[in-house]
This record gives structure tokens, sequence and C-alpha cells, in this order.
């Protein structure tokens, strides 16, 4: 689905992406290769939200977030199985973490059990990984070369051992000759003797370091020709008792690989749920032609509203090709159109929307139309440009299969022209049989164009007529008496209400007196 960057800020479709972003490398690694739907995916789709809403109702909302947890900390395995599948040597610390990894896997599981996950769904385990390093670990998470390895690794370590010992012995020899000869204790690899103490010439097994004229530093020479032998042919067990265990290791190539992809679509299916757990949604019918919804969600401006303390009011809608969308300012005509698109998003993404009921259409594309946009002045575009050359691209790539949503378009030129060219363009759009919602304070729109009038309901009754210098005490008397419903346009009239929503945010009263005169005398 293709959406562009004044798009996707328009319709929420950033925030979602951040809400359902992988916790780990697999999900990240899964959702690099699984692009969003398009309208011919549309089945592969549903059937992701029908599992994503299925799952949502059998796992329990914190042991979600203990398996996210759980997943998050499960160590990438493939750079070091695919060393070992291609012959390198792996080391001690490789094993260790090819031990970690089983481990994780295995606390993954028991936090799927403590939510309530059905055992067909149960993340899977690296149970023969786990069984070809256990002779290496000791229940610590530690990992050790061990004997059982390989044959040879227990009489290489026994011969290295007694040369060892023996080097050892001898050692300890000339340190009893070197002390009874000049009565100082040796420790060390050197001997410091003060001159004054001993004299005489180095005793039988050590050599002179270093001589100043007041003392001599002896060290003790003793070497084992045996010994050198026993840890050379202890290398080499050592080393092939490795080789053999990175084969076993490479060998697990394909599985771990499976193990990892099914840990990548486990992590994007759990963000799925996760944000289900957040927000509701539904299973919806998928309508080429149409795009309804009941009680939605447009969940960024919820979770903005909520963290300055005010409600959210769901939103309902049901349009059918294109349609002209009026009502008063600040009824929610805006949230209407970015309803619909993140809506759509959800879809595209394989997320159950947030609505009680939804039947909406798969896309190729969704386009935002209206509002000033920052690349156009880079471009020396004003507002009004800026716009026409968006509405352009837009009906130049509208179908069937494409969402327009446009804002207020045309409002930034003369209110004659502006109108006038709005028609047209909804004229455009009925005729390629693109989803379009139009939001508009422009008359006669729906009427002229030969599309649907839909229409925010718009106040209840009269808005508070004190002015306001607490912004957010505004918005709430605008929010308690506004009717968010989008209803039949065809009945009743549109009110803007503008001057009353002026008056309420603190507008200067003799400006709002003089325009209420003007709109009286108009």
């Amino acid at each position: 689905m293709i959406v562009d960057d004044v798009t996707a800020e328009r319709i929420g479709l950033h925030r979602l992406r951040a809400w359902l972003a992988p916790v780990g490398a697999f999900g990240r690694a899964h959702d690099a290769v699984h692009p969003p739907y398009a309208a011919a995916d549309a089945e592969l789709a549903r059937a992701e939200i029908a599992a994503v809403f299925a799952l949502a109702a059998a796992l329990d909302r914190d042991g979600v977030g203990r398996i996210r947890a759980a997943l998050r900390a499960v160590p990438e395995p493939g750079p070091i199985v695919s060393r070992a599948r291609a012959g390198d040597p792996l080391s001690d610390v490789d094993f260790y973490e090819l031990g970690r990894f089983a481990d994780a896997l295995t606390a993954l599981g028991r936090a799927w059990d403590a939510a309530g996950g059905a055992p067909d769904g149960r993340p899977s385990q690296a149970e023969e990984l786990r069984a070809i390093l256990a002779p290496g670990r000791d229940g610590s998470g530690s990992f050790y070369l061990a004997d059982t390895f390989d044959a040879a690794l227990a009489p290489a370590r026994t011969a290295f051992a007694a040369a060892e010992a023996e080097l050892t012995q001898r050692r300890a020899a000339i340190a009893d000759r070197v002390r009874a000869i000049t009565g100082v204790d040796p420790s060390g690899e050197d001997i410091v003797v003060l001159r004054d103490v001993y004299d005489g010439p180095a005793p039988d097994g050590t050599r002179i370091v270093r001589e100043t004229p007041t003392y001599r530093v002896l060290g003790i020479v003793a070497f084992s020709a045996e010994r050198d032998r026993a840890l050379s042919l202890l290398a080499d067990a050592e080393e092939a008792a490795r080789r053999m265990l990175g084969e076993r290791i490479g060998a697990q190539a394909v599985r771990v690989r499976a193990i990892a992809d099914a840990l990548g679509a486990l992590d994007r299916l759990l963000a799925r749920v996760a944000f289900t757990h957040r927000w509701g949604g539904c299973v919806p019918e998928l309508a080429a032609d149409r795009l309804q919804f009941a009680d939605a969600t447009f969940a960024p401006l919820a979770e903005a509203l909520t963290a300055r303390g005010h409600r959210y009011t769901p939103l309902s809608l049901d349009l059918r090709g294109a349609a002209v969308l009026t009502g008063p300012n600040m009824g929610g005509k805006s949230a209407a159109l970015a309803t619909s698109g993140f809506l759509c998003a959800c879809i595209a993404l394989g997320v159950p929307p947030p609505a009680a009921s939804a039947a909406l259409p798969p896309l190729d594309r969704i386009t935002w139309i209206g509002g000033e946009v920052a690349a156009d002045r880079s471009r020396l575009l004003s507002s009004y440009a800026g716009e026409v050359v968006r509405a352009r691209d837009a009906l130049a790539a509208a179908s069937s299969h494409a969402l327009i949503l446009a804002d207020e378009f045309a409002r930034t030129t003369g209110p004659r022209e502006g109108r006038a060219l709005l028609i047209a363009f909804v004229e455009a759009l009925r005729g390629r049989g693109a989803l379009a919602l139009v939001a508009t304070h422009f008359d006669g729109i729906p009427e002229a164009s030969g599309v649907a009038h839909l229409r925010i309901a718009g106040l209840r009754g009269a808005l508070p007529t004190a002015a306001s210098d607490d912004l957010d005490a505004a918005l709430d008397a605008i929010n308690a008496a506004m009717d968010y419903r989008v209803v039949d346009g065809s009945v009743g009239g549109d009110a803007s209400d503008a001057l009353a929503l002026a008056a309420l945010l603190g507008m200067d009263s003799a400006v709002i007196e003089r325009a209420q005169q003007e709109f009286s005398a108009e």
C-alpha cells in the first residue's frame, strides 16, 4: 500500500507502526520481508487479523507483556550456526551463547503457558541443540568442553596432567635447592637474592636473569619436552572435539533457522495482540466498495486526549464511493477523515481495526489532501499550490483501490473559484470510482457534484458564552456540547458556529461583536 509521508502523519500511520514495532531482532527481520498488504492480498490480511483477534481473546493481557519480554531476551543464534555450517571453528563462548538460546526458548515457552497460550501455538524449542550441548553444561548456564564430547579428550588431559605434575615436582626440587643454598624463599618465576646474603654461583636449575652491584635476579630453568608434547596433543584433541561439535551444530542450521523465522512471526503477532488488548478491535468484513465502521477509535487522537485528561468520543461512518462531509468547526470532520485512513491502514498491516464493527476496503493507496505541508514551502509552493499538486497526483492515481481524504481542499483561494474547483474535483473522483471523503465548509458541493452528503450532527445546544483563558476547559465545554455522529447531510442544515467557538476560545469580545454585526448584515 502506497502512503506518502504527509498522509502517514495525518492518518496516524507513524504512530500505528510504532505500536506494532517488534521487540526483537527476529521480528525486525520478519517485518523487513513482509510489506503491508495490498488490495490483492485481502484474504491474507483478513486471515492474519482473525488470528490476531482470536489470540488476543485467548491470552492474558499482562501475560502478553511477559511473553514479549521473554522474546526480547532470546539471543540471535544465526551467525554462530552459519559459521558452524560453513566449517569455521567455534569457541566455548559460541557454545555458551547457543546454550543461552536454548534456555531462552524454554523461558519463552513457560511465559506462553502462563499467559494461557494453547499448546499448538507454543513457541518451538531447541531440544536437539540442547542435547548436543548438554555434556558441557552444569546447570549454571556456563559451558565447558567435557571429556564426553570426544573419546580422545580424557587420555590427552590425563597425559598432560601427569606431565604437568612431573614438571611441577621438578620446579619444587629446584626451589628447595635455592632455598637451602641462598636462604631465600623462591616465589614466582624470578628470585631476588641480595649480594650481602648470597654472592656465590647460581644454584643448579637456575640462571642469572639480571645483576646489579647489590642484588641478582635468578630464574628457575625447568623445561619438560614431555609436557610440551602432552600440551600439543591436548590442544589437537580439543580442536578436534570442537570441530566435531561444530559439525553437529551446523547440522542444526535448518532447524534453528525455522525457529528463528517462527520467532519473527510470533513477534509480529504479539505486537498486534498487544495493540488489540489496548485499543480493542474487530474482524472486519472486507468490502471493495464500502468503508463503514461503528464506534471506531482513532487511537493517536484518543491517546493524546487521554494524556490531557479529555474524553474521546468513538466515531461511526458509512461511506460508499465518494461523499462530501460537512459540519461545524471542531465537530470532528478531520477526525472522521483520519479515522477512515487509520482503520484502512490497520487492514494493510494485518491488525484488527479498533471498532465495534467494520466493513473496510483493501487498498493500494491512501492519499491525504489539505493542510500546510513543510515540503511545499521548500519547493516554493503556496498552501493552495501545494494542495493542487497533491490533488493532481491523487486524481492521476485514483482507482477503486484508492482512498482519497480531502480536508478543506481549495479553502486557501477565492471562495467562488475554490468552490468551483472542489465541485469539479469531486465529480472527477466519482467518475474514477475512487473511495473519497471530502470535508468542506463550501455550500452545495454534494448536490452540485452528484455525491452523497454526510454531516457531523453538530452542537446539541448553545455553547457557554463566557470566554475561557483555560484552553483545556474550553475544549471540555466544546466536547460536552458537540454531537460527533456522522448523519445524513440531506436532512437538516449546517452551521459552523465559528463565532461562538471563537468567543469561547477567548477572542476579544469587541471583535466577536463586530463579526456578529457583519454576519447578520450579510
